[in-house]
């Protein structure tokens, strides 16, 4: 783990020539909120922030405080947006995902916080997928879906393309392959959400591995959230959006895993020998389930 003040001195360093479009999922508050702020801190004010998520008016107070570029700045004023999403349905991730796609050819930040794991248990929506798993999983993958041409064409233009997606990272286990979508696990009650907290961190490392395939930056990323009272006694949510920052800054090219602290720790299925095959058949099962939500 960097100390703070290597990963501000890094942070600080980041000097894009061009005005960064940011989608942040889920950015209303805690991890979400402190990468915002650090994000539009090391940009100076000139970048186009977006924000997705459920609370507008915790977003907007977000928004208003930001720093905006300096007077002398030539450049139009950069856009500062709330778009309210609820992603317990896939089909409002698409279409807000590609609202923005429209509006902006080239995006090249998309961070996805969003998503807590309860215990209120399984709850079937009309998309055919418990909606907590449309939240953490399935609407994640829908905004990298149909933004990745947005990323795409940064990385043609020489700019940056990087996605993170916050969970926790570094404690996955095997996938049940006889429960792809979780199902079993969410009906499961206490012994349902012990076996759901690992595969759901395999979920993401997968969907990072794969993701990385079209020449981006994607990291699956440590939740400093997932125990609240003891994180935030160790770390503010300023030097939480530092370390975050970081670890999106300094993310090698394709996939990557990066513990609270912004390492790197390295990927996932070490000792997993069915690894590439779990990999395989999650990615055909998330691939069908996104696709069938028609909007």
């Amino acid at each position: 783990m960097p100390s703070l003040a290597i990963t501000r001195a890094a942070n600080a360093a980041w000097n894009p020539t061009y005005t960064p479009v940011g989608v942040f999922v889920g950015g209303t508050s805690g991890i979400g909120q402190g990468i915002v702020e650090a994000f539009a801190r090391h940009t100076k004010g000139n970048a186009h922030i977006l924000i997705v998520g459920r609370n507008r008016a915790a977003a907007t107070a977000i928004l208003d405080r930001l720093p905006k570029p300096p007077a002398s700045t030539n450049t139009p004023e950069p856009t500062r947006e709330f778009l309210h999403c609820d992603l317990s349905l896939i089909a409002n991730a698409k279409r807000t995902a590609a609202s923005i796609a429209i509006r902006f050819p080239r995006v090249n930040v998309v961070f996805l916080t969003a998503g807590e794991i309860s215990l209120k248990g399984l709850d079937v929506g009309d998309e055919g997928v418990d909606r907590q798993m449309s939240a953490l999983y399935y609407s994640k993958w829908a905004f990298i879906d149909e933004l990745l041409p947005c990323l795409r064409a940064a990385v043609a233009a020489g700019e940056d393309a990087r996605v993170a997606a916050v969970h926790t990272a570094g404690r996955g286990g095997p996938i049940d392959l006889d429960d792809l979508g979780l199902m079993k696990a969410m009906g499961g009650g206490i012994a349902g959400v012990r076996k759901l907290l690992p595969q759901m961190a395999s979920y993401q490392d997968l969907m990072a591995e794969v993701g990385s395939s079209a020449v981006l930056r994607v990291v699956h990323y440590a939740r400093y959230l997932l125990f609240p009272t003891f994180i935030f006694r160790a770390m503010s949510i300023a030097d939480c959006g530092e370390y975050q920052l970081y670890a999106l800054l300094q993310a090698r090219p394709g996939a990557s895993r990066a513990g609270g602290g912004g390492g790197d720790i390295g990927m996932g299925g070490e000792g997993d020998a069915n690894w590439g095959e779990e990999q395989r058949l999650l990615w055909a099962h998330s691939e069908k389930v996104v696709s069938a939500v028609v909007v």
